[in-house]
This record gives structure tokens, C-alpha cells and sequence, in this order.
């Protein structure tokens, strides 16, 4: 007998019998079927929630060491329409669960940093906040972008005593044969101010100065954020004590957005 003839002598049988007895025939001849089925199913909606969820990067921002995880919906809900990132193609990423200790080196630390600098490297970044400490360290790692090539003449003006500079000297010291020499003997000139900066932070982790008066070739690259409604009303910041200083990654492809996140958080 052929399997459509048994088929049809089981649905001969069925007649009459009731639902229960449908079900049961169904469940013993085509569970496999069903099972597969459903997992095919389930996958499948895995995917495209994957996929839907899965956008590129319509704005991408790091607030380090925040203190306030629960921040980040609260100024990604507010700052999404304010910027007119279309979610529909993009998302709006403000992530403020990171911590990141340079005085405690740990596998988190380490890895913190690897995946920073290949969101840097990668364009994905747009805008990092940390405090101060933290943003000198990535200031002197130039991944900070010249915010006089970034904001206009009266942005600058706008936000002048809030500027936060790092010494172009000093990085210029950091590219050279000398600072190179000094990496790998240890010896350097105590009478180059730079050299004496840079071996004092390889040793204690002391950062170098961000006052612009005691710099040679003083570059903008931050904002100090203290006062900022929108972190106190976010909560981010507001318990560590510390003053939050914004920068726009050197590489952005979205300049524009950087600058609506500080005209956003200082309103």
C-alpha cells in the first residue's frame, strides 16, 4: 500500500471520531514535520529581529565611567528626536555602562581598551565623555578631533570657558625619534619639559597639564559638561564627583551629530 492510499484508510477510519482522534493522527504521523516546522519558524523570526535590531550606527556615543548605567535611555529617548536620527534605518547609541580604571589593570581594563580603540578605528565612534583623567589619557592617544576645525567661529566662542586643550607639543614630543629613544632605554633629557611629562606619567600615571597656559601649542579638543541639566537629569555624573569633559572622535563620519550632542547636554 502506498503512503497517500494508507493516508486515505486513516482518514476513513478518523471519520466521526472527533477532534481528539484527529489530533492524535496528526501528532503521530507528522510531529516530525511539525517540530522541524516550528524551529524553522523560530529561527527565522530570531533572524529578522536580529536583522531589525542589527542597524548601523545613526550616532554612537561612550560616556565612560558615567556611574549611572540606567542613563543611557534616558538620553538616548530624548536625544533620538532632538537629532532626527531616523530609527527606522539607524540606531541612536548612548552607552553609559562602562567603567574604565587605568590604575587597576585588568582583564576588563585591557579589554575595555581594545574595544574602544577598534570602535575608534573602525568609524564607528562618534563622541566619547569621561572624566577628566580619563579624557587627558585619550587626548595625549590623539583620538580626539581639532574642535576648531569642527565647531564654527561662534560655537567656539559659545563654549570658550569650557574648553578642555591638550599641548600639540607634547604630542609632537610623543611622535619623535627622541620619545622613541626613551622607549626603549628608559633615558631621556631632564631639562625637555616634554620628556620629563612623559616619563613622569609612564611611571606614576600622572596626566599632563591641561591648563592652555602652560601649554606651547594649546589644541581644543574637549568640553567640560559640569552644569549640564540633561546628565543630572539622566543621573550620569551626578553621584561620581567627578567633571565630565566631551570630545568628538578625530574620525567621525557624523561631526554633525557630535555637535548637536553638546548643544543637547548644554542646551
Amino acid at each position: 500500500m502506498s503512503v497517500h492510499e494508507e493516508i486515505r484508510e486513516q482518514q476513513k477510519k478518523l471519520k466521526g471520531q472527533g477532534f481528539k482522534a484527529h489530533l492524535e493522527y496528526f501528532w503521530e504521523y507528522y510531529k516530525i514535520h511539525t517540530l522541524v516546522a516550528i524551529f524553522v519558524i523560530i529561527l527565522i523570526s530570531m533572524l529578522v529581529h536580529d536583522i531589525r535590531n542589527n542597524k548601523p550606527y545613526g550616532f554612537y556615543a561612550l560616556m565612560l565611567n558615567s556611574g549611572m548605567s540606567s542613563a543611557q535611555d534616558t538620553l538616548e529617548e530624548g536625544f533620538t528626536p532632538y537629532a532626527e536620527i531616523d530609527t527606522e534605518k539607524y540606531s541612536c547609541f548612548i552607552d553609559t555602562s562602562v567603567t574604565y580604571n587605568l590604575e587597576v589593570i585588568t582583564e576588563t581594563t585591557i579589554s575595555t581598551a581594545q574595544k574602544i580603540m577598534a570602535n575608534v578605528a573602525g568609524g564607528d565612534l562618534d563622541v566619547m565623555v569621561a572624566d577628566s583623567d580619563i579624557f587627558s589619557y585619550y587626548a595625549n592617544q590623539q583620538i580626539f578631533g581639532d574642535l576648531r576645525d569642527i565647531l564654527s567661529a561662534e560655537q567656539l566662542s559659545k563654549y570658550e570657558d569650557r574648553l578642555v586643550y591638550v599641548d600639540q607639543s607634547y604630542l609632537d614630543y610623543l611622535n619623535s625619534d627622541e620619545y622613541q629613544d626613551y622607549v626603549s632605554t628608559g633615558e631621556f633629557d631632564p631639562n625637555n619639559k616634554y620628556a620629563v611629562i612623559a616619563d613622569n606619567y609612564n611611571k606614576n600615571f600622572v596626566f599632563p597639564t591641561t591648563d592652555k597656559a602652560e601649554m606651547d601649542n594649546p589644541v581644543p579638543v574637549g568640553i567640560r559638561l559640569d552644569g549640564s541639566e540633561k546628565l543630572s537629569e539622566s543621573g550620569a555624573y551626578t553621584l561620581t564627583g567627578t567633571t565630565p569633559v566631551l570630545g568628538i572622535i578625530i574620525n567621525t563620519k557624523r561631526p554633525e551629530l557630535g555637535i548637536k550632542f553638546i548643544e543637547y547636554l548644554l542646551g
